[in-house]
């Protein structure tokens, strides 16, 4: 299977609502939530979760620097309660963009803070009463235990964070990763699951990959560069770029970048470039092909992240015709 689960994303939540009873209904495994500036996932998925029957719903990822353990354990716990056992939490640490500019929060330590987080989510959401003076602090009456309880998958990207993933996380969520990537990434948390004494098959190691049909390139690609504009940006995503040998694409773009050329640097990122990080086809078989190799890389399940080309009249329904055409068979 190419695709199982699916990325909901868009303007509105009912457009999420919209995508999640599409992928119900054509067969997915269940619908993941970004949080960086549209929606916030909690809500999303508590609509999600009123919308639809046997959909799994998870969070891809939420930042733990903008939610306490305390109260992400109630919104889980209150998620599951609704979906009927539906839910798993993804976590990470986002960037201090969005953490520190944004929300004001602090940002470091992030592997331990990760440790720490996820430590006392599961026990908040086992009904445990805790008292814990950290990196996170809280002292607080004991909640239910969460029934059944919740997974929680690990956004990774550094080798630190990876390692950790595959000790501690049920899985691990990738984001824009190229085959090579995948392969060093699978590699570093199958060191994490071998420090820990655990199995290969203790973890899921998903990824989301960004999908574009469209008959012209051109087209296709232009909505990718727009958002690969924002990773190119950030030190951590570029480190893994120039590892990955495309240091000559990142210095180009920054190089116009700083000159005020803002455009070119944008529409000057390479098709090798972009082809690498996301399925780009004219077809659906043609994306099946191309997701099929990063699944094969190591993956246990590949997430559609739909993406409408630039130039059509209706983002939605170019997203909910992608869904419809690389529904899982």
């Amino acid at each position: 299977m190419t695709y199982s689960g699916l990325v909901l994303h868009g303007d509105h939540v009912r457009d999420h609502v919209e995508q999640a009873r599409e992928g119900e209904r054509h067969g997915y495994s269940g619908g993941w939530v970004t949080e960086v500036n549209e929606p916030d996932a909690v809500t999303v998925l508590a609509a999600t979760a009123a919308s639809t029957e046997r959909f799994g719903l998870g969070t891809g990822i939420l930042p733990i620097g903008l939610r306490d353990p305390y109260l992400a354990a109630m919104s889980f716990w209150s998620l599951q309660d609704l979906s009927g056992g539906r839910v798993s939490a993804g976590f990470g640490v986002s960037t201090p963009v969005i953490v520190t500019n944004w929300h004001g929060q602090p940002w470091d330590r992030p592997v331990a803070r990760m440790r720490e987080y996820v430590d006392m989510f599961r026990r908040l959401t086992s009904g445990e009463r805790l008292r814990h003076e950290g990196l996170f602090r809280t002292s607080a009456p004991a909640l239910p235990p969460a029934e059944p309880a919740i997974p929680v998958y690990i956004g990774a990207l550094g080798e630190r964070m990876l390692e950790l993933a595959g000790e501690i996380a049920d899985g691990v969520i990738l984001n824009y990763p190229t085959a090579a990537v995948i392969r060093r990434s699978v590699a570093a948390i199958e060191r994490g699951i071998a420090r820990a004494g655990r199995k290969r098959e203790d973890v899921r190691i998903v990824a989301f990959l960004r999908t574009v049909m469209d008959e012209s390139y051109e087209n296709a690609s232009a909505p990718i560069k727009d958002e690969l504009l924002a990773y190119m940006m950030a030190p951590v995503y570029r480190k893994v770029f120039i590892e990955d040998g495309f240091e000559e694409d990142c210095e180009v773009f920054e190089r116009r970048w700083q000159a005020r050329e803002r455009t070119e640097a944008i529409q000057g990122i390479s098709e090798a470039f972009v082809r690498a990080h996301a399925v780009v086809g004219r077809s659906a078989e043609e994306c099946r092909e191309v997701a099929a190799e990063l699944v094969a890389a190591g993956l246990d399940e590949g997430f559609l992240y739909p993406i409408a080309p630039a130039g059509v009249a209706g983002k939605q329904e170019a997203m909910l015709e992608t869904i419809r055409a690389l529904a899982p068979r």
